[in-house]
């Protein structure tokens, strides 16, 4: 009854946050001096418009602001707070920056949620390297945990930065530090690892670029004399069965080169068992040829 009294009377205006009484210069003391009702009401700032202050039957008092945003025929209404948690000064400041840009057609509630929502998208270094880790490396590669481990140790500075943030320069820093320690193997060890999970986010379409393109080799260790391609090691394996000529004394060492390869292709996949007969040539013939690859010496003529 009384809220209606006051509407016909012209003297307040009801919203949905309570009634709103005129309009007064709000201070501290004006502001401490707000009694509540059986219901809520609002008292207006002259200072800054569209904000006020609430006071609910509790007596708990907030902060109010009503805006419109220019153009989009949209108004916002919003809470900033607990007076007890935000100060006049503090509540005119936020309520002036929000309502600057609803006259100039933005909505900063909107862009804000939209960074917001954005940043929460985006990988830290740490998510990314626990992503990488369960998708890419585990029930993959026999390496896992220490895969995993010198991902943490190389990158444990950076832990909590976004991994789309990092850029080659910090890296670099990292990874000198451990150089610059004497552990110059370790350093280009870390440098092969993170650069290869840098690439598979590049890939994943996690990061725009790879942080660790034109990093420069640590320690390059001693370079092979030759590799051979997966397409000449299957000529390799099939040598001694199918009877093409090689020079004299040459045979033994194609052979043992051969079986060597096929250990070190089953140790990669996983398949590989102690108790097998590694003479036994037809268990060999029955596996399918592994795509690995081979050091050995070559002169032009013979192996």
């Amino acid at each position: 009854m009384v809220l209606r009294r006051k509407e016909q009377n012209g003297t307040g205006m009801a919203f949905g946050s309570g009634y709103t009484r005129g309009a007064i210069s709000l201070t501290q003391r004006s502001i401490d001096a707000l009694r509540p009702l059986e219901t809520a009401y609002r008292v207006t700032d002259q200072r800054c418009i569209g904000l006020a202050v609430r006071v609910a039957p509790s007596g708990i008092k907030t902060w109010d602001l009503a805006y419109r945003i220019s153009g989009a025929g949209k108004t916002r209404r919003l809470s900033l707070g607990r007076v007890c948690d935000v100060n006049l000064e503090k509540a005119r400041e936020r309520a002036n920056e929000l309502t600057s840009a609803a006259r100039t057609g933005r909505d900063l509630i909107a862009d804000e949620e939209e960074k917001r929502a954005a940043a929460a998208a985006r990988l830290s270094i740490e998510a990314l390297i626990d992503l990488y880790v369960k998708r890419r490396v585990t029930g993959r590669l026999r390496t896992a945990k220490e895969i995993e481990s010198r991902l943490r140790r190389a990158l444990l500075p950076i832990m909590r930065r976004f991994a789309g943030d990092i850029r080659r320069r910090d890296l670099r820093e990292l990874f000198d530090h451990c150089a610059d320690e004497g552990l110059q193997r370790e350093a280009e060890r870390r440098r092969q690892t993170v650069g290869a999970m840098f690439r598979w986010a590049l890939s994943q379409d996690i990061i725009e670029i790879d942080p660790t393109a034109g990093l420069k080799a640590y320690d390059p260790g001693t370079p092979r004399d030759r590799v051979l391609g997966a397409e000449e090691i299957k000529v390799l394996q099939r040598l001694p069965r199918i009877g093409i000529p090689v020079a004299p004394g040459d045979t033994e060492r194609v052979v043992e080169l051969k079986r060597a390869i096929d250990r070190r292709a089953e140790k990669v996949v996983g398949r590989f068992d102690p108790d097998d007969d590694p003479e036994d040539g037809e268990n060999r013939e029955e596996r399918p040829p592994h795509d690995a690859c081979a050091t050995m010496r070559w002169d032009g003529n013979r192996l």
